[in-house]
């Protein structure tokens, strides 16, 4: 099938957050008394929900956690963001260099996307073209609706359409959605056995360099 369109993945493909993700979590859970190392989390919650991440760590470390503590988490990784988050190295280049549509289809909230996008200059790369799976009623990855949703608001078939994703549920979403899906591990949270897991989600390819994108469609 011939590329018509790409639809990105937002967070650990586009922006770097997941790496700040990874930093925030470590921090707020060593007061208390709680070692997670950064690789660590990443290998284990990787597009997992804060709040179920809590939940575990909480039921294995015997803890109670405070009831705000993912509020808080989430009003940390926002002052990161606002401060120190980037785009992940070479997206500039290649969205420039891209001839075809993009779009973004992202498991974040919509205000979070936003923030992100405009943090990093990519906002006007993707607009009007950004989705959050809360457009689709919630339905979060591996299930196919988000990228379903922007591949007919680009108006082009499933089947043309080439998915760009960091995780093996984003990556199992665009198998789903009748998508070819490359594997991306060029972000700050990469861990040992990362691109043994997408390959194993089904990625048709997987890359660390956004450089190299177009040479893979």
């Amino acid at each position: 099938m011939t590329t018509a369109a790409l639809i990105f993945d937002l967070d650990g493909v586009l922006v770097d957050s997941e790496r700040l993700i990874g930093h925030t979590v470590s921090a707020a859970l060593e007061s208390y008394g709680i070692d997670l190392k950064p690789s660590d989390y990443h290998q284990r919650f990787h597009y997992i929900r804060l709040e179920h991440m809590a939940d575990a760590i909480a039921a294995e470390h015997d803890v109670r956690l405070p009831e705000d503590f993912v509020p808080q988490l989430r009003k940390r990784l926002n002052e990161s963001y606002a401060s120190d988050l980037n785009a992940v190295p070479g997206v500039e280049a290649m969205l420039r260099a891209v001839t075809l549509p993009v779009a973004i289809a992202s498991g974040s909230a919509p205000e979070g996307i936003d923030l992100k996008l405009r943090q990093t200059g990519l906002y006007d790369f993707f607009a009007p073209h950004i989705y959050s799976v809360f457009e689709v009623g919630g339905h979060r990855k591996p299930a196919p609706d988000v990228f379903l949703h922007a591949a007919a608001q680009l108006g082009i078939p499933p089947a043309n359409c080439v998915v760009i994703e960091d995780a093996a549920a984003g990556v199992t979403a665009g198998i789903a959605a009748g998508m070819r899906v490359l594997g991306f591990t060029g972000g700050g949270h990469g861990y040992p056995g990362l691109t043994e897991k997408l390959r194993a989600a089904g990625a048709d390819v997987v890359f660390d360099d956004m450089s190299a994108l177009t040479k893979l469609l």
